[in-house]
């Protein structure tokens, strides 16, 4: 008899017992009382024995699903207990072409995320994702819940759906997605399809992390170096892809390895790169502006202070961020300032012809960014006399919403309605060859022990 009708006959057979009279059957219940307490026992045991078994086979099945491409099988032709000289059965051996895979290097690129399309329903669905990580908004789970469904998703993604409509690609879709796309596909051309096999994963919406993952097993890809397109650390972007990375590999059966690109801020590399680019807009001498705005994205001040071991350093005193020390070296804060001056030094400004201002604040009753805001930076700015500004966003690889409409469109209007005359973004380095080189050499420096750093 099945597990099931054992159950069942078991549940069946207490509720018969609740019925006195049915089948004219006289029973003395009294002595049978006891029984009645375990009617319920009874139903929540077979429906929860239930459930962990469906689950087993369901996962047992998926495990044999992802084994398939790794299994051996034996050659249809030669079904026979022995063949004809009398020796057993031979079986197909793996194409060479498929051995090749196990000496790849899987490189994935990760990067926040995107709505799937502009209609207000996915827009509501990425928002959820990505503010429902207790990382990006760091406050108790149900306080995290209830301020997200009762607030933040009820009129954040019309207002986000229509910026993201200023942006859009009709063909192509979201900037992120295909600048990220096309870098990946920059770096597999320039490091070879016959070692790497590159692939792009976003955090919040698709191509997710478990794809990607999934991808490099299919293929028989079990190094896997990861790399977070997030310049200065911060544990909402970075911290966040790593700990989802790491979660979803845990998950498969035979573990990758995984390697981490530490952050680059200081990489002269992506230096180069940014400086290059602003030349290119700018001028050689950034003779098209007057003035540079470099541009971060903001994090709450204690994300800032948690990163702090020593508890006296950062956002302490005034000049926190002027040098990176022991105690500051994980600070986002600090790691975006130690950018502007490289960047200044590259470009040969001095400290009066630029400023750093932070970005993207996220409005919430007693949560306090960190400052300067470049939205009030801009206003002061333009009232100082700056009639042309430049401005450039180094903590985003690839264009976004937050540098093409936030910056691009409404900064644009915020500079000009104050008193400027003319605005000028840089582009992000997206996939742009100067970025591609500066990647690999990132990428070697970053993992000297792999085949890369040849």
């Amino acid at each position: 008899m099945k597990m099931k009708n054992v159950f069942l006959f078991v549940g069946y057979s207490c509720k018969l017992l609740q019925c006195k009279d049915s089948f004219r059957v006289k029973v003395n219940f009294a002595k049978f009382r006891y029984l009645q307490g375990l009617v319920r026992p009874s139903w929540f045991l077979a429906r929860n024995t239930f459930r962990c078994i469906d689950k087993y086979h369901r996962k047992t099945k998926w495990y044999m699903e992802q084994l398939v491409p790794f299994v051996t099988y034996t050659n249809p032709s030669n079904m026979t207990d022995v063949t004809q000289d009398g020796k057993l059965p031979q079986t197909v051996r793996p194409d060479s072409r498929e051995l090749r895979h196990q000496g790849k290097t899987g490189i994935l690129l990760i990067n926040t995320g995107s709505p799937a399309s502009l209609d207000v329903s996915d827009v509501r669905e990425y928002l959820r994702r990505f503010l429902s990580d207790g990382r990006v908004v760091d406050l108790h789970p149900i306080l995290r819940f209830l301020v997200l469904h009762l607030f933040i998703l009820r009129t954040r993604p019309k207002e986000s759906a229509a910026a993201y409509a200023n942006i859009w690609d009709n063909e192509r879709g979201s900037p992120l997605i295909y600048h990220c796309l096309d870098m990946a596909k920059c770096l597999q051309e320039k490091l070879g399809e016959e070692l790497y096999d590159i692939r792009v994963a976003m955090q919040f919406s698709n191509p997710s992390i478990p794809e990607a993952l999934l991808h490099f097993r299919q293929r028989g890809i079990d190094r896997i170096v990861l790399v977070p397109l997030f310049p200065q650390y911060a544990s909402s972007s970075t911290g966040s892809c790593i700990e989802i990375a790491y979660r979803e590999a845990s998950k498969l059966y035979a573990t990758p390895y995984l390697h981490v690109v530490p952050a680059f801020y200081d990489h002269d590399a992506y230096i180069s790169s940014y400086a290059h680019m602003i030349r290119k807009y700018l001028g050689e001498n950034l003779e098209k502006c007057d003035h540079l705005l470099i541009s971060f994205h903001g994090v709450p001040e204690k994300h800032c202070r948690r990163t702090d071991e020593t508890r006296v350093h950062c956002l302490a005193f005034e000049g926190c961020c002027d040098r990176i020390t022991q105690a500051n070296r994980n600070c986002y804060r600090a790691q975006a300032y130690e950018t502007a001056r490289l960047l200044a030094k590259k470009l040969g400004l001095s400290q009066a012809n630029y400023t750093v201002a932070f970005q993207s604040r996220l409005a919430a009753a007693g949560v306090e960014w960190i400052k300067p805001y470049t939205d009030q930076v801009l206003v002061s700015l333009a009232q100082r006399g700056i009639k042309r500004l430049g401005v450039v966003v180094p903590s985003f690889i690839a264009d976004c919403l937050e540098t093409l409409e936030e910056i691009g469109i409404r900064g644009k209007e915020t500079f000009l309605e104050a008193g400027g005359e003319a605005f000028f973004l840089v582009p992000c380095l997206n996939a742009s060859p100067c970025w591609g080189e500066a990647l690999v050499k990132i990428l070697r420096d970053a993992c000297p022990t792999t085949s890369l750093a040849s």
